[in-house]
């Protein structure tokens, strides 16, 4: 009966890791999904990074790109680089639609908001728009769900429809910033006025920033003051 017992209060209080299936405890697992060694090979970013686009640099100062040609977005906030395992677990959520995964990926981003001063809270946050036909053939828009789990935990307004892609432009992947950024001319549009609003824009990975910059160009030109890049990870040049 002894055992019995063990076994029942083991059973409550562990859950398959969602990474390597060996037993997470209940506080990993409500947290992050993952137990606690894979939380700790996940790719963390702890380094220097530059403030505005999240590339690295020496003592956190803006980088080279950034102060010769600064983009439209004023501040990147990261947990990761992306790498494996990461790439792993976005590739299955975005994918496969594996949304249990959400609880872990908006989980990593709320740790992000805790760096903000409470006079560098933003009064908005959205998703990175996607295009309706990308919508149908994925089944859903996964910066929208997480933007609605950091919403959820942070009571900083959600706007859904504020900004749209209206062009569906082909993959971005193996561009570089200058195509990807010709490529995406006219390719969002808002009619929603922001003057005088810090918009936060939550995305999955940064890789060049030419999305993050097209969208926060349009809102910038309808009157925001202020463009926050919520991204789970960013791509560095050495893992491109």
């Amino acid at each position: 009966m002894h055992v019995y017992h063990q076994c029942q209060q083991w059973l409550g209080s562990t859950l398959p890791c969602q990474l390597c299936d060996a037993p997470a405890t209940a506080r990993h697992q409500a947290q992050y999904g993952l137990c606690a060694h894979c939380i700790a090979t996940l790719p963390w970013y702890t380094s220097p990074r530059c403030p505005q686009c999240a590339l690295p640099t020496v003592s956190s100062t803006l980088c080279g790109i950034c102060l010769q040609h600064a983009p439209a977005f004023d501040r990147t906030l990261t947990p990761f680089r992306y790498a494996y395992p990461l790439d792993r677990l976005l590739h299955q959520f975005k994918y496969h639609q594996q949304l249990s995964l959400c609880n872990l990926l908006a989980n990593s981003l709320l740790t992000q908001l805790t760096t903000l001063a409470a006079t560098e809270r933003p009064q908005i946050i959205m998703a990175m728009p996607m295009h309706l036909n990308r919508v149908k053939e994925r089944g859903f828009n996964h910066a929208l769900e997480l933007a609605k789990q950091v919403h959820q935990h942070s009571d900083i307004a959600l706007e859904i429809e504020g900004c749209i892609r209206v062009l569906d432009t082909p993959t971005q992947a193996g561009m570089d910033m200058k195509t990807r950024t010709r490529n995406l001319r006219g390719a969002f549009a808002t009619h929603k006025p922001w003057q005088g609003q810090h918009v936060m824009i939550v995305d999955d990975v940064m890789t060049t920033g030419a999305s993050m910059h097209a969208v926060a160009r349009v809102l910038k030109q309808a009157g925001a003051t202020q463009i926050t890049a919520l991204v789970l990870a960013r791509t560095l040049k050495s893992e491109l």
